[in-house]
């Protein structure tokens, strides 16, 4: 893969330094072939994830998460409605939408933290719990 990006590379300085029109058509075509090569290599690598998610509102972030980096999020029939299957190579899974999700993830939880406990505020102002005393045995 990486001997494809350096060719790339060589070959958009072929394009910028063409003298002709002819130099530079040619170096297109290599360029396209070149990145055909490349995108199918991608291609080869992906595999398919199952990722779950805890509730609804974690799924609704993910999917969000997914659509933001043009991954097109997809689920079988009877699948649990929390689960969320993709088709991406593993170190962009790793490094770039679970990384995002886990960090959107603390957010999304405080927020509904914050927002659970000002509508029980509203509904009773005292925020201990009653404890029953009883024998534990």
């Amino acid at each position: 893969m990486e001997s494809l990006i350096n060719k790339i590379r060589k070959i958009e300085a072929l394009i910028e330094g063409a003298q002709t029109e002819g130099e530079k058509n040619a170096a297109k075509l290599a360029q396209n072939k070149v990145l055909n090569r490349l995108l199918e290599a991608e291609r080869l690598q992906k595999k398919e994830y199952a990722l779950r998610t805890q509730d609804n509102w974690h799924r609704k972030l993910l999917l969000a998460i997914c659509r933001k980096h043009g991954v097109r999020p997809y689920r079988y029939k009877r699948q649990k409605y929390t689960t969320v299957m993709v088709n991406v190579n593993e170190s962009f899974l790793d490094n770039v939408l679970w990384k995002e999700y886990l960090e959107y993830s603390d957010h999304l939880e405080k927020l509904i933290e914050e927002i659970t406990d000002q509508i029980i505020g509203k509904i009773h102002d005292d925020e201990q719990e009653d404890i029953i005393h009883g024998n534990l045995g």
